[in-house]
């Protein structure tokens, strides 16, 4: 089959590519958006948190991920965008030849061409969950908390009864709040084991600096001036953690525990929990098991971006950003012409940011294919910049450092730029 001539390809229908889809179509490129997942939206459709910014003690206001994703797949489709579920990009090649594979060879894709032939490509695959490691930690009942939301916000089945969860962060945080309220008994959260794959993220020191960063979470106003008070004092504040844990919106925090193995014959029955030290180090033999039916893990997100490397853009490994990102500059270009990037392939953010990033891709590459006005260009571009920026301080924090880690990145873009 003859590959399908089009202005843009955009790889990903999450909130960047949706935005950046709406932002180009809207300046008259022909776009397509390709994504191997069966609805649009990325993570949105299975996200669900309390918003940020609301006062201690007060109602708390939830985020409605599948609402924001069928708005960003309206306005990419109303502006003229044609987004293809279902289709899996297995290679970028020169001159920007995209290939493509239907995922079920007997869907409505089954006719895709054979690929499209664009000027130009933004890859915004976004990021992965990264699993917890320990023993037992393959069998059946074991999933991330993505598998979890996904499970009960899209398909609307509860992944169990009786839940563990092992690991602190916001996903988790969320993660656990949905289960309780969709009916499910959760023991609480505990940390997970000290090993070389996720050292710091045993630590109950490092826990609690993570709560201090989302403390405006916090159903109290002394709860949230405890994480934040936490945030400058953790070691001293991990050793005076109550070892029955805290109680944060229903979940209790088990911050001086960690999970030890998942048991069961052919699937998880019961979670091994012991005492940890301020270091995270098993300080007794003594164990508890608790009885479970699913063990939820949730170790941080990295961003996703074997596409660009199969691409032949270079890498850098900024951990501060999640590990390894694409290079590319603060308008969203790679070294290779052409080739632009957005989302949290660019480093691990929330859905507001990976929004914010994708109308400031959209206007870059629009201006890229020469359909904008050159003299507002300029103007236009440091409004989506300052957009991006603001989207950034409002948004849950899954990385502390992801401003330092930027301007890390910047500078191996000054050293290390090499037009492809």
């Amino acid at each position: 089959m003859t590959p399908e001539k089009v202005d843009i390809v955009i790889v990903g229908a999450g909130p960047a590519g949706l935005a950046a889809a709406a932002v180009l179509a809207q300046n008259g490129a022909t776009v397509v958006v390709l994504d191997e997942a069966p609805i649009p939206g990325g993570r949105l459709p299975g996200q669900i948190h309390p918003q940020p910014g609301r006062k201690p003690g007060s109602l708390k206001k939830w985020s409605n991920g599948a609402a924001r994703a069928c708005a960003l797949t309206e306005m990419a489709t109303q502006a003229g965008a044609r987004i293809i579920c279902g289709a899996s990009v297995w290679g970028i090649f020169s001159g920007w030849h995209v290939a493509v594979a239907p995922v079920d060879p007997n869907s409505s894709h089954a006719d895709l061409p054979a690929g499209y032939d664009a000027r130009a490509v933004i890859i915004a695959t976004g990021a992965t969950q990264n699993p917890v490691v320990l023993d037992g930690w393959t069998l059946p009942g074991v999933i991330t908390a993505g598998a979890a939301q996904t499970l009960i916000n899209i398909h609307h089945v509860l992944p169990g009864r009786n839940a563990a969860f092992v690991g602190l962060d916001p996903l988790s945080m969320s993660t656990a709040q949905l289960m309780s309220e969709a009916g499910a008994n959760v023991h609480g959260i505990v940390l997970p084991p000290v090993n070389g794959l996720q050292t710091e993220l045993s630590s109950p020191a490092a826990a609690i600096k993570t709560l201090a960063r989302f403390s405006n979470y916090a159903p109290t106003r002394s709860l949230a001036l405890l994480g934040k008070i936490s945030g400058r004092m953790s070691r001293i504040a991990a050793i005076l953690y109550p070892k029955s844990g805290v109680a944060v919106d229903g979940t209790r925090l088990f911050l001086r525990h960690a999970a030890l193995a998942v048991e069961g014959r052919s699937h998880a029955e019961q979670i091994v929990v012991a005492g940890v030290n301020s270091d995270g180090m098993i300080k007794s033999d003594r164990k508890k098991r608790w009885k479970v039916d699913v063990v939820i893990t949730s170790a941080g997100l990295s961003p996703l971006v074997e596409l660009a490397q199969v691409s032949g853009c270079p890498l850098i490994h900024v951990s501060d950003l999640g590990g390894w990102v694409p290079l590319h500059n603060s308008r969203l270009e790679t070294p290779l012409d052409g080739l632009f990037v957005s989302g949290s392939i660019t480093g691990v953010e929330g859905s507001e940011v990976a929004e914010a990033q994708g109308r400031l891709a959209g206007l870059v590459v629009s201006d890229y294919l020469g359909l904008l006005i050159s003299a507002s260009v300029n103007d236009s571009l440091i409004e989506c910049q300052i957009a991006v920026h603001a989207a950034r301080k409002k948004a849950i924090s899954f990385l502390p450092n992801i401003v330092s880690g930027r301007d890390e990145l910047l500078r191996h873009w000054e050293v290390n730029r090499v037009p492809i």
